[in-house]
């Protein structure tokens, strides 16, 4: 990974977004750029703001170190259903059962397909465009960790963001997310049965009646 101190971080700033979703197509390629050399970058995730970076053991470590949380807060960022199938154990049921909630606010934890981990995926499919670009452009999946002040508070405003993270981060501003969010809903379908753990943006009753559809 690059040095930090040769890493020029960049803020970019962003009103809203477009209409599909979107952002200039100049900033999705500078943050690609800069997550493929290995920098981190803060942007938002559903509204969310998080530090993202490439799936490597050290930047995790690192995005750990600067964010102040644990392994437990990493969640993995995939833009399709192929990314689903390389990295989770996920049967015909809970396969149909993703194609509903995502992309959508909605984390879910799988089974690890690999043989050499028993701990399990925390996935998510964001829904706005612009994140999808991102993770399409990088080429793989990306990790994800919520951003919180040094008090372990969620942070939503963009200038508590820059104050925070900007030695450490570029980041991403857009300005029409600069206010609290609910959270993403997370949900366990490891198990082969659903598990509501946190009733977030998406509500649980949404989730069970998506859930009991079935292979319809």
């Amino acid at each position: 990974m690059m040095q930090a101190s040769k890493i020029q971080h960049v803020v970019h700033d962003v009103k809203k977004l477009k209409k599909d979703g979107s952002i200039p197509a100049n900033c999705v390629e500078n943050i690609i750029r800069s997550i493929k050399s290995g920098e981190l970058i803060i942007l938002p995730i559903d509204s969310v703001y998080g530090i993202v970076g490439l799936r490597r053991d050290d930047i995790i470590d690192e995005m750990i170190s600067i964010s102040g949380g644990t392994e437990d807060n990493i969640e993995i960022i995939i833009s399709n259903f192929k990314m689903l199938e390389e990295m989770a154990l996920v049967d015909k049921f809970v396969y149909n059962f993703l194609k509903r909630v995502w992309p959508g606010e909605v984390i879910v934890q799988l089974k690890n397909r690999s043989c050499n981990s028993e701990s399990n995926l925390f996935m998510r499919m964001p829904r706005h465009k612009y994140i999808l670009d991102i993770v399409n452009g990088v080429g793989m999946p990306i990790v994800y960790t919520p951003a919180r002040s040094s008090g372990r508070k969620m942070i939503f405003c963009g200038k508590d963001i820059q104050r925070r993270y900007k030695d450490n981060c570029s980041i991403l501003i857009i300005d029409e997310f600069n206010k609290n969010h609910s959270l993403p809903t997370l949900i366990d379908v490891s198990c082969d049965k659903l598990d509501i753990i946190n009733e977030g943006r998406v509500s649980a009753e949404e989730i069970k009646s998506l859930y009991f559809l079935g292979d319809l």
